[in-house]
């Protein structure tokens, strides 16, 4: 009871005030997508689509389909990521009549590509290299298990690409954010100087139409005192006010 009063009694944080200048969530995806081409909204279902097939027919070993599926991928020029990577390596491990080479060429080309994070490649080296060392002393896991590692890889490999791709939209957008406000006070600083050299024209001017003489400090139009109000020369109203109790 007592946690619970504290949490409602507890002062309300006042929300985070959005820059006016920020990118809306359509801007950032388009952003996105300029700058990184292979992110696009038909390039990942095609890409997502090809996983599905080669992960059936990974479980099927189906090594013929598997081998096609892959060649379509590379054939349509699309960029291999995380979990393309991850399918490619454990089907040449799990392939009976697949060199090793195979498999550690596919992770150097992973690790020259520079866009992966550092702790996925140590990740999905450690176990290559973890791999061909238990198999030279016969050790190794069956088929069975490594598609399980093969499938918890692939979890993993999908949370690695999406903090790949918030990270790439937010330093993208903040990117945007400063040129655009850059932009805005560069265009600010030219229409003030704008305004100030037309104000300088307008000082200018009035001093050469000025006839020399001193402006009165009274602002026009001019009004009585409130002591003097309905007085004027001629009405008599001192006098009258004066002796009124003698009339």
């Amino acid at each position: 009871a007592d946690a619970a009063h504290q949490i409602v009694a507890a002062p309300r944080t006042a929300p985070a005030r959005k820059e006016p200048q920020a990118l809306t969530s359509e801007e950032k995806t388009k952003l996105l997508w300029r700058y990184v081409p292979d992110e696009t909204e038909a390039v990942r279902t095609l890409r997502q689509s090809g996983h599905k097939w080669i992960w059936r027919y990974l479980k099927k070993r189906d090594w013929k389909r598997f081998d096609t599926t892959l060649e379509q991928l590379r054939m349509r020029q699309l960029p291999f990521d995380e979990i393309t990577y991850n399918l490619a390596i454990f089907g040449t491990l799990l392939h009976p009549r697949r060199p090793d080479d195979v498999a550690r060429t596919l992770f150097t080309e992973m690790v020259e590509e520079r866009r992966f994070h550092p702790a996925l490649l140590r990740l999905q080296g450690g176990f290559v290299d973890s791999y061909f060392e238990l198999r030279e002393v016969d050790a190794a896991p069956n088929p069975v298990n490594l598609l399980k590692v093969a499938r918890t890889f692939w979890a993993i490999s999908v949370n690695f690409k999406r903090q790949r791709i918030r990270e790439t939209r937010r330093k993208l957008a903040a990117a945007a954010l400063a040129q655009r406000q850059s932009k805005l006070l560069e265009a600010g600083e030219e229409m003030a100087d704008e305004v100030g050299s037309d104000l300088e024209g307008a000082y200018d001017s009035a001093e050469e139409m000025s006839d020399g003489e001193s402006r009165p400090s009274v602002k026009f139009p001019a009004k009585r005192p409130y002591q003097l109000k309905g007085v004027f020369k001629g009405s008599g109203v001192p006098n009258r006010r004066k002796h009124a109790w003698k009339h």
